[in-house]
């Protein structure tokens, strides 16, 4: 994707830092807590239940992670916390009310949106914002240890610094005995070991896989053996493969390759996408190859050292190990044609009939399950190596598809009429998308019967956010006309209603000339003078291109006489009702609204050269 910037390498860097995501270079004092073995998803916030009156309790003297001793003279109140995974910490010991200031990182819990902000991490702070707020407690990790003596002149000043798993509970354990809240602590620590003792003994008999976790992509960096991230992927039951690195290395793509990952692990925010891995140098590794590229929707899930942490932990150990928390089957599903299907066993052998259905099933890691693809089919580039079955639904080759001897059958509603024949071969289920909602049903759908939920619900929820990026960016502004072309021949064919095309045009900002008409139609150089579009996109397969639109009456209109036409990287992206899509939206939006987005548009009308 093209929202990304080179700040945000700075943020995720500090954030990490910050949140005590190095683990073995930090130097701690050596925990009390429980052991630890593995994490899963702490589920409710406890209750504060404290076993003395608070006059009795306090003063209360403690020794934080900088081996500081701190006297908390009353009960705490009103809290600033300095670093995301505290503010979580006091959330699962039900003392999130006593925030109230946090900084501008913090995600998590859900109200912490309605929560001051105090500025950025640790040293970042702004003092003067703390001090308004007149707390009588500051929480804060290492990194605001250059502005320690500062803070200690607001309010009282302890370190909770955790920088591995097992110091998640001294740091809740810590926390319960500032808050004379030690039973709502030792019920989080307990929570928290148990359920990571469930992740574990679910992965504990499952091989090791190969996984390379990308932090940035230029230069390409990656998390080293000393670090937080090193350390979920071991307990989600992968194997770093720059495990012998430390801290945040820079690598090149020639060690990668060699070093061959199984699983490659994208975030947001790391200028990687899951296209630019199928497409780029690392489409020659076994993850893209078996379709394991898999883009985690937040990864503050994985980096900060709270309870939260077990949510990431058990995302990744779905992902690296889906069979070991295995769908039930038999499953009956209701499929896009309003069809009951049962599926008897998780598939192996799956054969796709249209190429939108071959890059969902790549993108939600079920790539490997493929044995037969349309000749259409042309992404990811591994689909190559697939055998063909012909031609785009009905026109499939059922000899060549029986000979496959597949376990199901997934097609689009183009199949319908040689349905009872895919039916004589194996089961068939039908997914019909027609707008982008039905895309993510899709997806859902295909995850569930393939059991890769949590692939699919991660491919559902990064969509969901470059949707959501594309509409904050266009929100408020002026909607331009804008006129698609198809292809040319016998006039103009355009997107009308009922269309993804259509869908992504007023998603990007702008308004279809022609939405008026259903469909797929062709429409004459007259009806288009007389809308007079502002914008035009074209096609890279229409048979025109733009310097052609300056010929003739097209000339007259806005988009040609101000250079306003663009022809699109790629159809497919527009046209295939699969995981792309929202690249496709991304770039039309980019076109539309090139300053919103700080694309170079082509600024001659009857110069114009193909972008994208």
């Amino acid at each position: 994707m093209k929202k990304t910037a080179v700040l945000l390498i700075l943020v995720f860097l500090g954030a990490v830092v910050a949140s005590g995501c190095i683990g073995s270079n930090a130097t701690t004092t050596p925990s009390t807590s429980p052991s630890l073995s593995t994490p899963s998803p702490t589920k409710t916030t406890t209750s504060v239940q404290q076993t003395q009156s608070q006059k009795a309790y306090y003063p209360v003297t403690v020794k934080d992670f900088a081996n500081r001793t701190v006297t908390i003279k009353a009960e705490p109140k009103r809290v600033v916390t300095l670093a995301p995974s505290i503010t979580e910490d006091l959330y699962y010991l039900g003392l999130f009310n006593r925030v109230v200031g946090v900084t501008n990182y913090d995600d998590f819990p859900p109200g912490v949106a309605n929560v001051t902000r105090i500025g950025g991490y640790g040293k970042y702070a702004n003092l003067e914002k703390i001090a308004a707020l007149k707390p009588d407690l500051i929480l804060a990790d290492s990194y605001s240890l250059p502005i320690l003596p500062k803070l200690e002149k607001i309010a009282p000043v302890v370190i909770v610094d955790p920088h591995s798993l097992s110091d998640i509970p001294r740091a809740l354990i810590l926390l319960g005995k500032v808050f004379n809240a030690q039973d709502a602590a030792k019920k989080a620590v307990d929570e928290f070991n148990a359920e990571i003792n469930a992740i574990s003994s679910a992965v504990k008999n499952e091989p090791r896989v190969k996984v390379f976790y990308v932090v940035w992509n230029k230069p390409l960096m990656t998390a080293g053996g000393d670090t937080f991230i090193s350390d979920i992927i071991n307990l989600a039951g992968g194997t770093n493969i720059f495990n012998d690195t430390k801290g945040w290395p820079t690598v090149s793509v020639e060690q990668v390759l060699k070093r061959d990952p199984q699983v490659i692990i994208l975030t947001p925010h790391c200028g990687m996408t899951i296209e630019d891995v199928y497409k780029g140098p690392l489409s020659g590794t076994t993850a893209a190859r078996d379709g394991k590229v898999y883009m985690i929707e937040n990864e503050s899930d994985l980096i900060h050292p709270s309870p939260r942490v077990v949510k990431g932990l058990e995302i990744l150990a779905k992902l690296l190990h889906p069979d070991a928390f295995k769908a039930k089957y038999p499953m009956t599903i209701t499929d896009f044609a309003g069809r009951k299907v049962t599926i008897e066993k998780e598939p192996e052998r799956i054969v796709s009939l249209a190429p939108s259905i071959t890059e969902t099933l790549f993108y939600i890691g079920a790539g490997d399950k493929l044995v037969g693809v349309t000749n259409y089919a042309d992404f990811p580039p591994a689909v190559k190596n697939i055998t063909r079955v012909g031609g785009y639904g009905k026109y499939a080759n059922l000899e060549k598809i029986a000979a496959l001897k597949p376990d199901l059958i997934i097609a689009d509603d183009f199949s319908l009429p040689i349905l009872n024949k895919l039916e004589e071969i194996a089961p068939v289920v039908i997914v019909a998308p027609k707008n982008l909602s039905g895309v993510y049903r899709q997806i859902e759908l295909l995850g569930k019967i393939t059991n890769r939920e949590e692939g699919a619900l991660a491919v559902v929820a990064e969509m969901r956010a470059t949707v959501a990026y594309v509409e904050s960016l266009v929100r408020g502004k002026p909607k331009p006309k804008v006129f698609f072309i198809l292809s040319y021949y016998n006039g103009y064919w355009t997107a009308g209603n009922g269309t993804f095309i259509n869908d992504l045009i007023n998603l990007a900002g702008g308004k279809n000339i022609f939405s008026d008409i259903e469909g797929w139609k062709a429409v004459s150089e007259e009806q288009i003078v007389a809308r007079n579009p502002e914008v035009i996109i074209i096609s890279p397969n229409a048979g025109i291109k733009p310097e052609d639109l300056c010929k003739g009456p097209l000339a007259s209109v806005n988009a040609v006489k101000n250079g306003r036409v663009y022809v699109l990287s790629d159809e497919n992206l527009v046209v295939r009702p699969g995981p792309r899509i929202v690249l496709g939206l991304e770039e039309i939006a980019e076109l539309i609204h090139p300053k919103a987005f700080n694309y170079n548009a082509q600024p001659l009308a009857c110069n114009v050269s193909s972008t994208g």
